[in-house]
Protein backbone atom coordinates (compact mmCIF):
# COMPACT_ATOMS: atom_id res chain seq x y z
CA UNK A 1 0.00 0.00 0.00
CA UNK A 2 0.85 3.83 -0.31
CA UNK A 3 0.80 6.56 1.29
CA UNK A 4 -2.61 6.60 0.76
CA UNK A 5 -3.12 3.51 3.35
CA UNK A 6 -2.70 6.18 5.63
CA UNK A 7 -5.39 8.48 4.27
CA UNK A 8 -9.03 8.27 5.01
CA UNK A 9 -10.76 5.95 2.83
CA UNK A 10 -14.20 7.46 3.17
CA UNK A 11 -16.61 4.67 1.95
CA UNK A 12 -17.04 1.01 1.54
CA UNK A 13 -16.29 -1.30 -1.84
CA UNK A 14 -19.39 -1.05 -3.54
CA UNK A 15 -20.11 -3.17 -6.96
CA UNK A 16 -21.96 -1.82 -9.70
CA UNK A 17 -23.50 -4.21 -11.82
CA UNK A 18 -22.79 -2.32 -15.67
CA UNK A 19 -22.88 -4.76 -18.57
CA UNK A 20 -22.69 -7.48 -16.53
CA UNK A 21 -19.31 -6.52 -15.05
CA UNK A 22 -18.36 -6.04 -11.65
CA UNK A 23 -16.70 -2.32 -11.76
CA UNK A 24 -15.45 -2.16 -8.02
CA UNK A 25 -15.80 1.31 -6.74
CA UNK A 26 -13.50 2.34 -4.44
CA UNK A 27 -14.15 6.16 -2.69
CA UNK A 28 -11.34 8.61 -1.13
CA UNK A 29 -11.30 11.86 0.84
CA UNK A 30 -7.54 12.31 -0.37
CA UNK A 31 -4.87 10.19 -2.03
CA UNK A 32 -1.46 11.00 -3.52
CA UNK A 33 -2.71 9.93 -7.38
CA UNK A 34 -5.44 7.63 -8.06
CA UNK A 35 -3.28 5.97 -11.08
CA UNK A 36 -0.28 5.48 -8.44
CA UNK A 37 -2.64 3.90 -6.53
CA UNK A 38 -4.49 1.98 -8.98
CA UNK A 39 -0.73 0.85 -10.53
CA UNK A 40 0.53 0.00 -6.86
CA UNK A 41 -2.62 -1.92 -5.55
CA UNK A 42 -2.98 -3.87 -9.36
CA UNK A 43 -2.41 -7.41 -7.87
CA UNK A 44 -4.66 -6.96 -4.99
CA UNK A 45 -7.64 -4.92 -6.85
CA UNK A 46 -10.69 -6.84 -8.74
CA UNK A 47 -11.28 -5.97 -12.33
CA UNK A 48 -12.27 -3.45 -13.57
CA UNK A 49 -11.54 -1.42 -10.61
CA UNK A 50 -12.84 2.62 -10.65
CA UNK A 51 -10.34 4.78 -7.76
CA UNK A 52 -12.26 8.43 -7.20
CA UNK A 53 -11.14 10.85 -4.95
CA UNK A 54 -12.18 14.08 -3.60
CA UNK A 55 -8.60 15.52 -3.68
CA UNK A 56 -5.16 14.64 -4.85
CA UNK A 57 -2.23 15.58 -3.29
CA UNK A 58 0.37 14.28 -6.37
CA UNK A 59 -2.11 14.17 -9.02
CA UNK A 60 0.25 13.07 -12.16
CA UNK A 61 -0.27 14.23 -15.91
CA UNK A 62 1.71 13.17 -19.19
CA UNK A 63 5.48 13.51 -19.52
CA UNK A 64 6.18 13.53 -15.85
CA UNK A 65 4.00 16.60 -15.05
CA UNK A 66 1.80 17.21 -12.04
CA UNK A 67 -2.27 17.73 -11.92
CA UNK A 68 -3.62 20.30 -9.90
CA UNK A 69 -6.40 18.63 -7.94
CA UNK A 70 -8.02 20.76 -4.91
CA UNK A 71 -10.09 18.56 -2.83
CA UNK A 72 -13.76 19.38 -3.28
CA UNK A 73 -13.56 21.55 -6.75
CA UNK A 74 -12.86 19.01 -9.31
CA UNK A 75 -13.47 15.24 -9.99
CA UNK A 76 -10.38 12.90 -10.08
CA UNK A 77 -10.66 9.37 -10.33
CA UNK A 78 -9.16 6.23 -12.04
CA UNK A 79 -10.52 3.13 -14.15
CA UNK A 80 -8.05 0.06 -13.92
CA UNK A 81 -9.18 -2.74 -16.22
CA UNK A 82 -7.51 -5.61 -18.42
CA UNK A 83 -6.76 -4.63 -21.41
CA UNK A 84 -8.93 -5.64 -24.72
CA UNK A 85 -9.37 -4.89 -28.43
CA UNK A 86 -9.82 -1.67 -28.42
CA UNK A 87 -6.99 -0.67 -25.72
CA UNK A 88 -4.75 0.50 -28.69
CA UNK A 89 -6.75 4.07 -29.03
CA UNK A 90 -8.05 3.93 -25.39
CA UNK A 91 -6.66 7.77 -24.91
CA UNK A 92 -8.66 9.08 -27.49
CA UNK A 93 -11.30 6.99 -26.40
CA UNK A 94 -11.28 8.32 -23.20
CA UNK A 95 -11.23 11.79 -24.00
CA UNK A 96 -14.49 11.41 -26.57
CA UNK A 97 -15.80 9.70 -23.29
CA UNK A 98 -15.21 12.17 -20.75
CA UNK A 99 -16.36 15.07 -23.40
CA UNK A 100 -20.05 12.79 -24.11
CA UNK A 101 -20.15 12.68 -19.77
CA UNK A 102 -19.68 16.69 -19.14
CA UNK A 103 -22.13 16.96 -22.25
CA UNK A 104 -24.52 14.64 -20.98
CA UNK A 105 -24.60 15.68 -17.02
CA UNK A 106 -24.55 19.68 -17.38
CA UNK A 107 -25.62 20.47 -21.43
CA UNK A 108 -21.81 22.08 -21.83
CA UNK A 109 -20.11 20.90 -25.10
CA UNK A 110 -16.42 20.66 -24.56
CA UNK A 111 -13.75 20.22 -27.68
CA UNK A 112 -10.55 17.93 -27.38
CA UNK A 113 -6.91 19.34 -28.18
CA UNK A 114 -5.18 16.54 -29.50
CA UNK A 115 -3.59 14.31 -27.98
CA UNK A 116 -6.46 14.35 -24.55
CA UNK A 117 -6.29 17.63 -23.47
CA UNK A 118 -10.48 18.87 -22.51
CA UNK A 119 -11.06 22.29 -23.62
CA UNK A 120 -13.79 25.12 -22.92
CA UNK A 121 -13.87 28.86 -24.26
CA UNK A 122 -10.05 28.34 -24.67
CA UNK A 123 -8.69 26.56 -21.56
CA UNK A 124 -8.20 23.34 -20.27
CA UNK A 125 -10.24 21.81 -18.01
CA UNK A 126 -9.60 17.91 -17.70
CA UNK A 127 -6.77 16.26 -18.60
CA UNK A 128 -5.94 12.41 -19.25
CA UNK A 129 -3.11 10.21 -18.28
CA UNK A 130 -3.67 6.64 -19.71
CA UNK A 131 -0.69 4.44 -18.48
CA UNK A 132 -0.41 0.41 -20.14
CA UNK A 133 1.59 -2.09 -17.66
CA UNK A 134 1.84 -5.81 -17.22
CA UNK A 135 0.95 -7.29 -13.84
CA UNK A 136 0.27 -10.82 -12.76
CA UNK A 137 0.55 -11.40 -16.35
CA UNK A 138 -1.91 -9.36 -17.71
CA UNK A 139 -1.80 -6.38 -19.46
CA UNK A 140 -3.43 -3.59 -17.40
CA UNK A 141 -4.48 -0.15 -18.57
CA UNK A 142 -4.92 2.67 -15.90
CA UNK A 143 -7.48 5.63 -17.35
CA UNK A 144 -6.57 8.43 -14.73
CA UNK A 145 -8.69 11.22 -15.80
CA UNK A 146 -9.32 14.95 -13.65
CA UNK A 147 -12.02 17.19 -14.27
CA UNK A 148 -11.74 20.85 -12.86
CA UNK A 149 -15.31 21.51 -12.13
CA UNK A 150 -15.21 24.66 -9.98
CA UNK A 151 -11.86 24.83 -9.42
CA UNK A 152 -11.27 29.07 -9.12
CA UNK A 153 -7.23 29.96 -8.27
CA UNK A 154 -4.88 27.71 -10.14
CA UNK A 155 -0.88 27.89 -9.82
CA UNK A 156 0.75 30.81 -11.63
CA UNK A 157 2.72 27.76 -13.91
CA UNK A 158 -0.99 26.50 -15.56
CA UNK A 159 -2.04 30.31 -17.06
CA UNK A 160 -4.55 28.19 -19.55
CA UNK A 161 -6.39 26.08 -17.00
CA UNK A 162 -10.26 26.95 -16.42
CA UNK A 163 -13.34 24.96 -15.17
CA UNK A 164 -16.84 23.86 -16.11
CA UNK A 165 -18.12 26.54 -13.46
CA UNK A 166 -20.42 23.75 -12.34
CA UNK A 167 -20.54 20.75 -10.10
CA UNK A 168 -21.87 17.47 -11.66
CA UNK A 169 -22.34 14.34 -9.43
CA UNK A 170 -18.33 12.87 -9.10
CA UNK A 171 -19.38 9.61 -8.40
CA UNK A 172 -21.98 9.47 -11.33
CA UNK A 173 -19.62 11.21 -13.88
CA UNK A 174 -16.76 8.85 -12.77
CA UNK A 175 -18.81 5.75 -13.38
CA UNK A 176 -20.46 7.30 -16.44
CA UNK A 177 -17.26 7.93 -18.14
CA UNK A 178 -15.79 4.71 -17.13
CA UNK A 179 -18.82 2.70 -18.59
CA UNK A 180 -18.26 4.36 -21.74
CA UNK A 181 -14.51 3.94 -21.56
CA UNK A 182 -15.45 -0.01 -20.93
CA UNK A 183 -18.21 -0.34 -23.90
CA UNK A 184 -15.34 0.99 -26.30
CA UNK A 185 -12.49 -1.63 -25.22
CA UNK A 186 -14.88 -4.44 -25.37
CA UNK A 187 -16.65 -3.85 -28.49
CA UNK A 188 -15.57 -0.32 -29.78
CA UNK A 189 -16.21 0.93 -33.65
CA UNK A 190 -12.49 2.66 -34.36
CA UNK A 191 -14.16 4.27 -37.15
CA UNK A 192 -17.02 5.88 -35.24
CA UNK A 193 -14.46 6.89 -32.41
CA UNK A 194 -12.15 8.63 -35.29
CA UNK A 195 -15.25 10.47 -36.14
CA UNK A 196 -16.52 11.61 -32.79
CA UNK A 197 -12.79 12.45 -32.02
CA UNK A 198 -11.94 14.57 -35.08
CA UNK A 199 -15.78 16.39 -34.67
CA UNK A 200 -14.10 18.04 -31.38
CA UNK A 201 -10.82 18.41 -32.40
CA UNK A 202 -10.42 22.30 -32.30
CA UNK A 203 -7.01 22.91 -33.59
CA UNK A 204 -7.90 21.42 -36.85
CA UNK A 205 -7.09 24.33 -39.42
CA UNK A 206 -4.81 26.06 -37.30
CA UNK A 207 -1.20 27.13 -36.61
CA UNK A 208 0.50 24.97 -34.29
CA UNK A 209 3.50 24.68 -32.72
CA UNK A 210 4.62 21.07 -31.49
CA UNK A 211 8.02 19.10 -30.23
CA UNK A 212 9.59 16.55 -31.87
CA UNK A 213 13.14 14.75 -30.50
CA UNK A 214 12.99 17.95 -28.39
CA UNK A 215 12.74 20.33 -31.05
CA UNK A 216 10.01 23.10 -31.57
CA UNK A 217 8.57 22.90 -34.63
CA UNK A 218 5.59 25.06 -36.27
CA UNK A 219 3.23 23.73 -38.94
CA UNK A 220 -0.52 23.74 -39.27
CA UNK A 221 -2.63 20.99 -37.88
CA UNK A 222 -4.42 19.80 -41.05
CA UNK A 223 -6.58 16.26 -39.94
CA UNK A 224 -6.92 13.30 -37.76
CA UNK A 225 -5.58 10.24 -39.54
CA UNK A 226 -7.37 6.68 -39.17
CA UNK A 227 -4.41 6.05 -36.28
CA UNK A 228 -5.38 8.73 -34.29
CA UNK A 229 -2.30 10.47 -35.12
CA UNK A 230 -2.06 14.15 -36.15
CA UNK A 231 -1.32 14.73 -39.63
CA UNK A 232 0.46 18.57 -39.57
CA UNK A 233 1.56 20.42 -42.72
CA UNK A 234 4.93 21.94 -42.86
CA UNK A 235 7.34 23.61 -44.86
CA UNK A 236 8.33 20.56 -46.17
CA UNK A 237 5.21 18.85 -47.11
CA UNK A 238 3.19 16.67 -43.87
CA UNK A 239 4.15 14.79 -41.28
CA UNK A 240 2.39 12.43 -39.00
CA UNK A 241 2.50 13.06 -35.30
CA UNK A 242 1.87 9.92 -33.04
CA UNK A 243 2.80 11.58 -29.98
CA UNK A 244 4.18 15.00 -27.99
CA UNK A 245 3.14 17.98 -27.12
CA UNK A 246 1.51 20.89 -29.43
CA UNK A 247 0.02 24.49 -28.42
CA UNK A 248 -1.96 27.28 -30.72
CA UNK A 249 0.03 30.14 -31.96
CA UNK A 250 -1.83 33.17 -30.82
CA UNK A 251 -2.17 36.22 -33.38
Amino acid sequence: MTSAARLVIIKRLVFAKVMDLNINILEFDSIDSTNTYARKNAGSLPLPSLIIAREQTAGRGRHGKSFYSPKGTGIYFTLLFEAGGGSEHITPAAAVAVCECIEESTGIHTDIKWVNDIYLGGRKIAGILCEKFESAGKTLIAAGIGINATTEAFPADIPLAGSLGVSPDPKETALKTAVKILEYDLRGDPVKLLGEYRSRMFILGKEIEYIKDGKIFKGKALDINPDFTLEIETGAGTESLSSGEISLIMR
